[in-house]
């Protein structure tokens, strides 16, 4: 059966009908409207593709489908850009996307359910816009190169769709309706893809560094945090580096995830909320869960956690120690490794300590190496899994380190580094390209997570930290704060209604309410308050300011009351202050 998912397309809107007919095929199908019934034809079926009365498009991918208050509506992918090859296959990021409706028009739905329906469209468009989606119609960009080795002539059949790594896929709950359609199912990832052909010792190579993002207990920094019940942690990131020459590739993988507990940090308007440790809940269970799980599929675990081991992160780094003393898994090896202690004053070559600390575990770790022929030479008996508080900005710190020891033994292990050699020559282009790769990674997986790209990126960049990385983390950290506390509640929605972890039933907003419309009226009147005694004291003020011609004792009082009431103002605004963030509305996480 062929795997390849069909590439370009003709797209046919009818009245009736949508029409989705392969360039390169004699097949076709078709969606009826508006009820989203899906069939397959050929062209020896009874059904043919419309000749007059048609809306002609093109579009290059089908995403799926998704039911919105109005009804269902069909994903689809209109531009891309390509990004490189692997295997020679094709890399594409997603640059266009639309959300045609299958309902024509809007005239049965009342005007506050348009008004939802609108929300959810923007959402929708909301997250599809976030950098960046990539995908491929032939090659599985969800999978690595060891899990592709080890399913070859095996495993599931059908298609693409079906051989996929479903951790990864974000289009997983808009492909329910068009899963068994295995050429048209096209998935997608979310995370950072390079492809760079570069030259190291006059050898000609492809460099490539892929970041899986999962959807499982996935969402916005300060709204997922931790761990849930299933054992599935928040920002769980799979990142693999790969190497092919003319005779060999070899794949080395990574990965990240939020502290294995239940602890969350939500937003309450304070520059840096203290990480809780939640209570009542068996944390040794959730956390034995999900190392089960990583140890069946990527055996033995090296984590490494870089949290403080003083302050607010102490109670976490404890409990995290404590939780895996007491898993007692032979397969499981935890280091702690006080990032923030060990190099400040920006002594970032201290993390050489950290390195030579797991330089033996990731020898025995090793790699996927294999023949371009399929011979295999080496598998991958490990990762390292890596995280911080956010799993981002001292996360990606390290592991580009770690990524950069094993291409080092790689490049040694196929002959590319001479004799003796067994670094990176400093001063070459590729390491330019190293770093900066990296770096972007770095970026794009923060702005994706919390919404900012990632700090520390000028240690990645150039090998050591500067006065000019330290201004751009503090105006990303600024824009962080402003974002968790006032956007990111819609931010989570949008992820939710994407993954379908939330699903809009049919009625919503006339045989029931809408969550979109849930209000807490208490709330809502301490907001109306606060505004209005903020208005009134920046009134009164101005009035004190410019009134009198000379200052008295009468003005004095006036001014002393004045901040009296600034003062309880204040006060009131501190005790209710989650009132004004952005909480999530369809899935609560207050």
């Amino acid at each position: 059966m062929d795997l390849r998912v069909f590439d370009d397309m003709n797209f046919y809107i009818t009245p009736d009908r949508f029409f989705i007919e392969p360039t390169e095929s004699e097949q076709f199908v078709i969606i009826e409207r508006p009820n989203g019934i899906v069939s397959l034809h050929t062209s020896e079926s009874k059904e043919q593709l419309p000749i007059h009365g048609y809306e002609l498009r093109k579009i290059c991918g089908v995403l799926g489908m998704v039911r919105l208050i109005s009804g269902f509506y069909l994903v689809v992918v209109t531009h891309r850009v390509f990004i490189g090859l692997i295997n020679n296959e094709p890399i594409w990021q997603m640059a266009g996307f639309d959300l045609i409706p299958l309902t024509q028009t809007l005239t049965h739905l009342s005007e506050a359910q348009k008004e939802q329906n609108a929300i959810y469209l923007a959402m929708m468009r909301q997250v599809l816009d976030t950098p960046f989606f990539y995908f491929s119609y032939g090659y599985d960009l969800t999978n690595t190169m060891q899990r592709i080795g080890s399913s070859a002539g095996g495993g599931e059949s059908g298609g693409l769709y079906m051989k996929s790594d479903k951790r990864f896929i974000w289009n997983i709950g808009l492909l329910e309706r068009l899963s068994h359609l295995h050429r048209y199912a096209l998935p997608i990832i979310h995370g950072f893809v390079s492809i760079n052909d570069v030259i190291i010792n006059g050898h000609s190579l492809s460099w490539i560094l892929i970041s899986r993002r999962s959807v499982q207990y996935a969402g916005t920094r300060l709204f997922c945090r931790g761990i849930n019940g299933d054992g599935q942690v928040a920002n769980y990131v799979e990142t693999e580096q790969i190497l092919i020459t003319g005779q060999d590739r070899v794949s080395f993988v990574q990965t990240r995830g939020s502290i294995p507990l239940f602890w969350q940090q939500n937003p309450t308007l304070q520059y840096k909320p203290r990480p809780q440790l939640l209570t009542g809940r068996d944390h040794l269970i959730a956390c034995s869960r999900h190392f089960d799980e990583q140890c069946k599929r990527y055996g033995a675990q090296g984590l490494i956690n870089l949290i403080d081991h003083k302050g607010a992160e102490e109670v976490l780094e404890k409990a995290y120690d404590a939780t895996i003393s007491a898993l007692a898994n032979p397969l499981v090896n935890y280091v702690s490794f006080d990032f923030h202690k060990e190099c400040k004053k920006m002594r970032y070559d201290r993390l050489s300590l950290l390195m030579s600390r797991i330089a033996s575990q990731q020898d025995n770790f090793g790699v996927y190496h294999t023949s371009n022929a399929g011979q295999v030479y080496s598998v991958q008996k490990g990762v390292f899994r890596t995280n911080c508080i956010d799993c981002l900005d001292r996360t990606n710190v390290v592991q580009s380190l770690i990524a950069k020891r094993s291409l080092e033994q790689s490049l040694e292990k196929i002959g590319i580094f001479k004799l003796g050699e067994k670094h990176i020559d400093p001063t070459s282009q590729f390491e330019a390209i190293f770093k900066a790769v990296w770096a972007d990674n770095a970026d794009l997986i923060s702005l994706q997570y919390s919404g900012t790209g990632a700090l520390k990126t000028d240690f990645t960049r150039t090998g050591k930290r500067t006065f000019k990385g330290l201004l751009r983390d503090g105006l990303n950290s600024l824009t962080r704060y402003v974002k968790n506390n006032f956007y990111d509640g819609y931010r989570q929605d949008s992820i939710e209604l994407l993954l379908g972890s939330y699903r809009v039933n049919e009625g919503e907003g006339l045989d029931f309410p809408s969550p979109l419309t849930a209000s807490d009226p208490t709330v809502d009147m301490r907001k109306r308050m606060m505004a209005s005694m903020v208005l009134f004291e920046i009134a009164v003020f101005f009035v004190i300011l410019l009134y009198p011609t000379e200052y008295s004792l009468k003005t004095g009082v006036i001014l002393f009351g004045w901040g009296i009431v600034c003062l309880v103002t204040e006060r009131f605004f501190a005790k209710h202050r989650t009132d004004f963030v952005d909480w999530p509305k369809l899935l609560s996480k207050k």
